[in-house]
């Protein structure tokens, strides 16, 4: 075999273990090190409910009740096996928090940070605020499985949602809500991002569906 010979299979082959690479980055994404930050975030829904007049809630931290590690809201799994969890800037609980916020927000409702409660009628404290809002996590996860030329994800949100009466000094609801969502897609973190922040949106705006709250609404 010739020398141009040689250096033209060379070049072929160089293209084709290029090509194998690019490939396998679309279809799996590349093998990433370490934990994969995530932007999440509450989605407001096309339509909403503007208020007639201000109205201050209160809004307490949510307890993290998943007995997982405080940053991390999923693991990624590629096809040799390795895996990477996926993480929030400060924590899943923070998150859920500013989500709900947002949620109250962006209904006319003013929104007042109250310190942690304890869900209970007599730990309320929320000088200013008709209503208070507070609760626990039980689940807010992503699962994000990669096979050939796919990327399977499933979102699970699970909220227990605890509003109470400031001036009367009583629970009035405690809401469970919940949301999933599974999708076959191609890799992007954005993606993930998109799919765990519609499934945690969902849930939440679940709590604006409960008649007796609705109620209380202006």
């Amino acid at each position: 075999m010739g020398r141009a010979e040689r250096i033209y299979e060379a070049r072929v082959a160089a293209r084709f273990a290029l090509v194998s690479v690019l490939l396998a980055c679309l279809f799996f994404g590349c093998a990433e090190k370490g934990p994969i930050l995530l932007t999440v975030g509450y989605q407001a829904p096309g339509e909403k409910a503007s208020a007639a007049s201000k109205q201050t809630v209160g809004v307490s931290p949510f307890k993290d009740g998943r007995g997982k590690d405080a940053s991390v809201l999923g693991r990624r799994t590629i096809p040799n096996g390795q895996a990477n969890d996926l993480v929030v800037q400060g924590t899943v609980a923070e998150l859920a928090t500013a989500c709900l916020k947002r949620a109250l927000a962006s209904r006319g409702l003013e929104v007042k940070d109250v310190p942690g409660w304890d869900l209970t009628a007599e730990g309320m404290k929320a000088a200013g605020a008709t209503l208070l809002f507070g609760g626990e996590i039980r689940t807010l996860w992503l699962e994000s499985t990669a096979s050939a030329f796919k990327t399977h994800l499933q979102a699970s949100v699970q909220l227990s949602v605890v509003a109470g009466d400031v001036p009367e000094k009583k629970i009035v609801r405690t809401i469970e809500v919940s949301s999933k969502l599974d999708q076959d897609v191609l890799y992007s973190r954005e993606k993930l991002e998109e799919v765990l922040s519609e499934a945690l949106s969902s849930a939440i705006d679940q709590i604006f569906t409960d008649q007796e709250l609705l109620k209380r609404f202006p």
